[in-house]
Parts: structure tokens; C-alpha cells; sequence
């Protein structure tokens, strides 16, 4: 589990990095934030498109091989971010980011082929504290290296240090990361129709479909704000990369502490559904508490440090809002990951887990340019608004369907 959780913290590094800038620049470029939102939908875009390939890939050539190539391709894009000149640019750089992007979906898979059902949920609490540490350390160098202000954000630095990173990531996969599938237990290759017509089959089980839509439904409303959010403490506090920067590294600190200490243990004695549920509706609650409170800032007294540090610190319902959200967000991620690949025999993990990932890439897709279009011509709070709208159909999904029986599926098909 050490080299896994090495992979997905460098991983979440390098995709983190550009995150408090290039929202900036992408504005810079024209369009306004409708635009915005499309440069930086590019990239769930991508990714929709290719995480199933990623993993119907990996369970028939093996996940070192695939995540080797994943990190290959991430390097050569964050490339094209440092010195994209222009929109187009910056959306075909963004969008190869996205279709190099099987690592996490893998990677899932990985941790799928190497835990048993009981303790899965706590495997993948790892792996999600790995992604969160990488969600700390990312965006808070992001945040020093991408400007100061709106006005002078750059994603030159944050670029080539992604690029960086990729590589890194890329030398852990061949040195040190063994292979979790052996070739006994992988898929045989088949013709394309064949292969779309088991996709098509996996896909079409009711349990499977249902998991679909929850996940569809879930990112969309929580990309809907995580995109914005530059835009929107842009705009309601006027503050540039380095406050967006800080927090990132508050909510990375805390979803990593939820999801490393809280998260699996939470599974174990309640069961998956429960603690999804509860990761809802702490979610939303944060979302109304930033879209009613989160401009007020507090007495002075509350200040901390100096500089960003001062900022953030000074506006305490700001830090409850984004404090309950990371919460949500850190108790449902693994554990719906881990009520996915239970739905999955081990030929077939990559596949559903890679299904499960493009679910989540299409609320990605879609979420930028609405988020941008409600910020657009609504105001600011008008995506979180949207995001806890879109929530109460999702919470309801999953009480309808899973609740009872600790939600665990019938039957599992064991290694």
C-alpha cells in the first residue's frame, strides 16, 4: 500500500498543481467564465472518454503497465500547459491531461486486486489520503509558483513542475510498483464489438447502472463549485492563486485526516451507504453555509499569522463551510469506491471501476460550463445553489436503492 499511496500523491500533485491558476488564465484568454469553465471541463472531457479504455486495458495487459503509460502522457501534457499561448491551446493541453488520465481509476483497481471485501473501504481510505495529501502539497506550491493576483497568474511554473512530477511518477512505476493481476487472471483480448457489447453488459446490471447515475449526480454538484471556487473567492473576496492555494492545502489537510483515520473505520461498523449518506449531506450543508455566510468575515481577534494566511483565517465561516464540505467529500469517495468494485469480479475491476470513473468525468464535463453559466448570469453563489439542488435527488438515489441490509451486495466473486 506504500507504493500505491506514493503513486496517487504524486499523481494528485501534478493534476493539483495548476488548479489555483489556471482558471485565471483561462479567463485572461476571452470569453469570461463561460468559457472558463469549458477550457477547464477539457479535461473531464478527456477523461470520459478514456478511463474505461484505461481500464478495460489494464485487466487485460495488467495495471503497472497502463499506469506506467498514464503517467508517460501526463508529463507531455502539463508540458503543453506551461507554454500554451492561447485558448485553443490551453483546451488541447487540458484535454490530453484528461485522456492520460486511467491513474486513479487504476489504481483503484489496484487496491481492488490486493485487499479483501471486509477491508476494502480502509484500502481505498488510504489511497483517497494519498490523493488528499497530494491535494495539499499541489495547489499550495501551485498557488506560490501561479501569481500573486488574478492579473498576474501563470501557468509557466506550476506547468513544468507538473511535468516534473509526472516524471517522478513515471521512474516509481517501473522501479519499484509490482504487478497486482497476473496474466492467469487477465481478460483475453476480443474484438471491439465484443468488447463495446461487455462494456454495454457490465454497464446495463441494475446495481451497476444505479452506481452510475449516484456517481454522475454526485460530481456533478461537487464539481460545479470546485471549479468556480477560484472564480468565487475572486470575486466575492477579491483574492488572486495564493489565497486560492491555502485552501486547497485546508481542505486537503482535512479530507486527508477524515479519509486516513475516520473514513474505513466508519464502512466497518456501518456499512458503506450510511456513510455515504452522511458525506451528502455534510456536503451540502457546507455549500449553504459558503453561498449564505462565507463573505462574512470575523472579528479580528480570529486573524492568524499574516498575509494569506490572515485572509483566510479571518473569515471563520468561510473555514466551517469548506471544513464540512472536505468531510462530506472524504467519507463518501472511498467508500463508494469500495461499494463499486464489489459489484465486480477481479477480471473485471478496471472495467467497472473504469465505467464508475467516466460517470464521475461526465458530471466533470458538464459541471464547468454550467457552474460558469450560473456564475455568469446569476452571481456567484448561484453554482453552490445548483450543486445542493442537484444533491437532494442524489441522497434519495441512494437511500431508494442501497439503503438496507448494510447496503453489501448478494455476492462477490472472491480471488
Amino acid at each position: 500500500m506504500f507504493i500505491i499511496f506514493a503513486l496517487v500523491l504524486l499523481g494528485a500533485m501534478g493534476f493539483s498543481i495548476v488548479l489555483p491558476s489556471i482558471m485565471f488564465v483561462a479567463e485572461d484568454f476571452g470569453g469570461g467564465e463561460a468559457m472558463a469553465g469549458w477550457i477547464v471541463a477539457s479535461y473531464a472531457i478527456g477523461q470520459l472518454i478514456a478511463t474505461p479504455i484505461w481500464g478495460r486495458l489494464s485487466d487485460r495487459y495488467g495495471r503497472k503497465l497502463v499506469l506506467a503509460l498514464c503517467a508517460a502522457s501526463t508529463m507531455i501534457a502539463f508540458l503543453g500547459l506551461a507554454f500554451a499561448y492561447d485558448a485553443l491551446t490551453l483546451f488541447v493541453s487540458r484535454l490530453v491531461g484528461g485522456l492520460a488520465g486511467g491513474l486513479f481509476s487504476v489504481s483503484q483497481a489496484w487496491v481492488a486486486d490486493t485487499t479483501t471485501p471486509k477491508n476494502r473501504a480502509k484500502g481505498m481510505g488510504i489511497m483517497g489520503a494519498g490523493i488528499s495529501l497530494g491535494f495539499i502539497l499541489g495547489p499550495f506550491v501551485g498557488g506560490i509558483l501561479g501569481g500573486e493576483t488574478a492579473d498576474t497568474a501563470t501557468l509557466l511554473q506550476p506547468g513544468l513542475l507538473g511535468a516534473a512530477l509526472a516524471g517522478l511518477l513515471l521512474v516509481v512505476i517501473l522501479l519499484f510498483m509490482r504487478e497486482s493481476l497476473p496474466p492467469e487472471k487477465r481478460v483475453a483480448s476480443q474484438p471491439l464489438g465484443a468488447e463495446l457489447r461487455q462494456w454495454g453488459e457490465v454497464g446495463a446490471r441494475p446495481a451497476v447502472k444505479r452506481l452510475l447515475v449516484l456517481g454522475l449526480l454526485w460530481m456533478t454538484a461537487a464539481g460545479m463549485f470546485e471549479v468556480m471556487m477560484p472564480l468565487w473567492v475572486g470575486d466575492t473576496l477579491g483574492w488572486g492563486p495564493r489565497h486560492v492555494g491555502v485552501q486547497f492545502l485546508f481542505l486537503g489537510l482535512w479530507v486527508a485526516v477524515v479519509q486516513g483515520l475516520i473514513a474505513g473505520r466508519l464502512s466497518i461498523r456501518f456499512g458503506e451507504v450510511p456513510v455515504i449518506a452522511a458525506g451528502i449531506v455534510l456536503y451540502a450543508v457546507g455549500m449553504l453555509l459558503l453561498a449564505w455566510f462565507g463573505a462574512v468575515a470575523g472579528p479580528q481577534w480570529m486573524r492568524i499569522g499574516t498575509g494569506v494566511l490572515a485572509d483566510f483565517t479571518g473569515q471563520p465561516w468561510l473555514v466551517l463551510g469548506l471544513g464540512l464540505l472536505a468531510s462530506g467529500s472524504a467519507l463518501l469517495v472511498p467508500n463508494i469506491s469500495s461499494l463499486v468494485s464489489k459489484y465486480a469480479s477481479v477480471t473485471e475491476r478496471g472495467t467497472v471501476l473504469g465505467l464508475f470513473q467516466s460517470s464521475n468525468w461526465l458530471g466533470r464535463t458538464i459541471s464547468p460550463p454550467i457552474g460558469g453559466m450560473l456564475f455568469q448570469s446569476e452571481g456567484a453563489n448561484a453554482p453552490l445553489f445548483g450543486s445542493v439542488v442537484i444533491l437532494v435527488p442524489c441522497l434519495a438515489g441512494l437511500l431508494v436503492w442501497f439503503g438496507g441490509s448494510r447496503a453489501q451486495p448478494h455476492k462477490e466473486v472472491e480471488e
